[in-house]
């Protein structure tokens, strides 16, 4: 439910300032703090928002902080009974928000009215659109339950070494589940997915070869024991190494000007 905007059907009612501030046409400390707090972008540096008792039990809630802001929403959720204003300078230059709850629930809402006072905006329930909020419900009683604890089984995360040898490559990994052990090869990429021993996890890891896999029937993996998986990919398997090119360049002269 929107109460004010530039968009609203029924116009702002704007009053005079209730206090004329002294530095308003100096560039004093004070003047300058909502410019300041605009430039930084967090101009709720100084953000009030408060519930006061107005006249014939009427509620006022009451924004401020709000001078220079033109474009102004005003909102009330009747749920949550939150009531959120949303000002913009004219230019898009410039936004702030404020937030407050209501100690009251609000019904009739074509009654409450809002309005743009210099710096402020006054928001005004009268008493025929408050109601006492709805008590929440009562928590369930929670019921005990009989849980019975077993020991965690063992499980060792898995191990993974490489190293370099004459015959290539060699990929160990301990504490795996045999049976769940995966060995993929992508381009330079080795990967091996394996499972902890007594584990349910999934553990990944990928190795960066010095070259691109040329026959992969070439790489040799197989479990040695209960739980070390070894990878070995040897040096043919992969594309041969290019050797460093050696040449002399010869370099151009410019040419004689005639």
């Amino acid at each position: 439910m929107s109460l004010l905007t530039p968009y609203s059907p029924f116009p702002l009612a704007t009053a005079p300032p209730l206090w004329a501030d002294p530095f308003a046409n100096v560039a004093s400390p004070f003047s300058l703090l909502p410019a300041l707090g605009r430039a930084f972008d967090f101009p709720d540096v100084r953000s009030v928002a408060r519930v006061e008792a107005g006249e014939d039990k009427a509620l006022k809630v009451v924004f401020d902080d709000l001078g220079g802001y033109e474009n102004i929403n005003v909102s009330i959720d009747d749920k949550t009974n939150v009531v959120t204003v949303k000002a913009e300078a004219a230019d898009g230059s410039a936004r702030a928000s404020r937030v407050i709850t209501l100690p009251c629930a609000v019904q009739n809402t074509d009654k409450i009215t809002a309005e743009h006072v210099g710096s402020r905006v006054v928001v005004t329930i009268p008493e025929g659109s408050q109601k006492p909020r709805e008590r929440a419900p009562e928590p369930a009683k929670a019921k005990p339950l009989k849980v019975q604890l077993r020991p965690a089984a063992e499980a060792r995360a898995p191990e993974f070494e490489a190293d370099e040898n004459e015959v290539g490559f060699t990929i160990k990994v301990h504490n795996i589940d045999p049976s769940s052990a995966r060995v993929e090869v992508d381009g330079r990429r080795l990967h091996v997915t394996c499972k902890a021993t007594n584990g349910s996890v999934d553990f990944f890891r990928a190795f960066a070869l010095p070259r691109a896999v040329v026959k992969a029937d070439g790489i040799v993996a197989k479990v040695d024991g209960a739980d070390l998986l070894v990878v070995t990919v040897p040096h043919d398997a992969l594309e041969a190494k290019q050797q460093p090119a050696k040449a002399s360049i010869k370099v151009q002269k410019p040419m004689e000007v005639a």
